[in-house]
């Protein structure tokens, strides 16, 4: 038979059983939320670092229209001076006089 003193031991360890159970359950809780919060964080960081790269790549955008733009107005201003040279040249072969002695 089981005696008085060992009854009362287990019903003692019971207890502090059924604490320490509790606490390692809100143990892996209070790990989970801060494994959550932790990845939420993370998270938010991501997509703000994200918002930054697309800002800087507007600039390369626009910086390599520009650049194009340059090119085209360089290429214009190419293609008027030798339509203007051809005009010259068209001019001074009809005005060129042809003697013959």
């Amino acid at each position: 038979m089981v005696q008085p003193v060992d009854i009362a031991d287990n019903l003692s360890k019971t207890e502090l059983v059924s604490k320490l159970n509790q606490m390692k359950k809100a143990s892996s809780e209070m790990e989970q939320r801060q494994v959550t919060k932790t990845l939420k964080e993370k998270t938010s960081a991501d997509a703000e670092r994200t918002q930054e790269s697309m800002k800087s790549d507007m600039l390369i955008i626009t910086r390599d229209k520009q650049e194009r733009e340059k090119k085209k107005k360089e290429r214009k201003k190419k293609e008027e001076s030798d339509s203007q040279d051809d005009a010259d040249m068209e001019k001074s072969d009809n005005e060129h006089l042809d003697l013959k002695a």
